[in-house]
């Protein structure tokens, strides 16, 4: 009878605490926007409700921890079996949002599937069909990965599909998470990073230099990362409201719930720019917190990663350890002015459905990864049970 295991306990403890810190967060940030954003506009199901927001994201993260839940229960095989098909779907999806008509479009971007009053982002979904791919092909070359021509061309060409399909929405944030996720995938694996270097950093330089000429948005976003005072009514304000937020909430924050910045002078301040709402609100040491926490989360799944002997159980965890920290620095980075501002949610913590319910089913997988560690660690107990005596 072979044994399950149990899944890694301070992971779903942190993971707890992370969900339960963003809906509360959501919940202080959101509630101004809620009240007033769909005044005399129709909506009979949300007018002047503050906490609409905040009950969507409930709603989602009910889905989302069935989801991981089930995710954790899954044998690791079943990934190994349909990594292929669950890939193809992510990129199907990737196909199929980028048809007008189909695709919902909304803030310069075609990125969502609109399903009644919800919107589905296919992105988030085809972060994880990649690196289910990526984890599986490298697995199966093992050393052949070195060589270029056989071994990591073709990742890389299915990677350049991915990468040039989000481009085309486009989201450049999400591209940038994509292509990080997979460079570290490949270098976990064995590949060479002067292969890796060598091939992707013209290429990739060239799509983002191509992409900020032909986008004027894009272009706006780097002068305003550059001097967001050129324009601060316009392409800076985003940055400098976020400034502000951050400065009001000095060392230990102004409280729970209160807030200025929210008052409609930070936008997407439940969205992208929660974290400026955060350290408002917590200060300088509620941020800190929140982070060391963030932190212990990315390296307890690190460490869960380096323990399974399952090489494909091992990247697969280290793809999604990367997705969610690479996801947190771009975000965090935008808020704070370190890099231009691309969008992304902050994970676990942001308002969105699908970025919630991705973030979860992931740590499901990697709940599932760990759970193979226990596996193992039973299967070596019985066999030197034998001779204990």
């Amino acid at each position: 009878m072979k044994t399950r295991g149990v899944p890694d306990f301070l992971l779903l403890l942190l993971t707890a605490l992370l969900v339960g810190f963003g809906i509360t967060m959501v919940l202080s940030a959101s509630s101004i926007f809620a009240l007033t954003s769909f005044m005399g506009k129709g909506c009979t199901y949300c007018n002047g409700d503050e906490l609409y927001f905040v009950k969507r994201q409930a709603l989602w993260l009910v889905v989302g921890t069935i989801g991981m839940l089930i995710a954790m229960n899954i044998p690791f095989s079943f990934y190994k079996r349909n990594f292929l098909l669950i890939a193809l779907i992510s990129l199907f999806a990737l196909l199929l949002v980028l048809i007008p008509g189909i695709g919902y479009y909304n803030n310069g971007a075609r990125s969502w599937f609109r399903i009644g009053s919800s919107t589905i982002q296919p992105v988030e979904f085809a972060k994880l069909g990649l690196i289910l791919y990526l984890a599986a092909i490298v697995t199966k070359k093992g050393e052949g990965i070195r060589r270029l021509k056989t071994g990591l061309m073709p990742p890389l060409v299915v990677t350049g599909v991915f990468f040039v399909l989000i481009m085309a929405q486009p989201d450049l944030g999400s591209a940038a998470i994509v292509l990080g996720t997979a460079v570290i995938i490949m270098i976990s694996g064995g590949a060479r990073i002067g292969q890796l270097f060598l091939i992707g950093f013209p290429v990739t330089s060239l799509a983002l230099i191509s992409y900020i000429l032909a986008k004027e948005h894009a272009w706006e976003r780097i002068t305003s990362f550059l001097d967001p005072w050129q324009d601060p009514r316009g392409s800076g304000l985003q940055v400098i409201q976020s400034w502000i937020a951050i400065a009001h909430g000095g060392f230990s924050g102004t409280g729970f719930g209160k807030s200025i910045q929210k008052y409609l002078y930070l936008p997407e301040a439940h969205t992208d720019f929660i974290f400026a709402i955060i350290t408002e609100e917590l200060g300088f040491i509620g941020a800190t917190l929140f982070l060391l926490v963030y932190l212990l989360f990315l390296l307890r799944g690190l460490h869960i990663c380096l323990r399974v002997k399952d090489t494909f159980a091992s990247l697969v965890g280290i793809g999604i350890v990367s997705m969610i920290g690479l996801q947190a620095l771009i975000n965090i980075g935008g808020v704070i002015g370190l890099i231009p501002l691309t969008g992304v949610t902050l994970p676990f913590i942001s308002y969105g459905g699908s970025s919630l319910l991705v973030s979860l089913v992931s740590t499901g997988i990697l709940l599932s990864v760990s759970r193979e560690v226990s596996r193992q660690k039973i299967a070596e107990q019985l066999q030197k049970q034998p001779y204990s005596a």
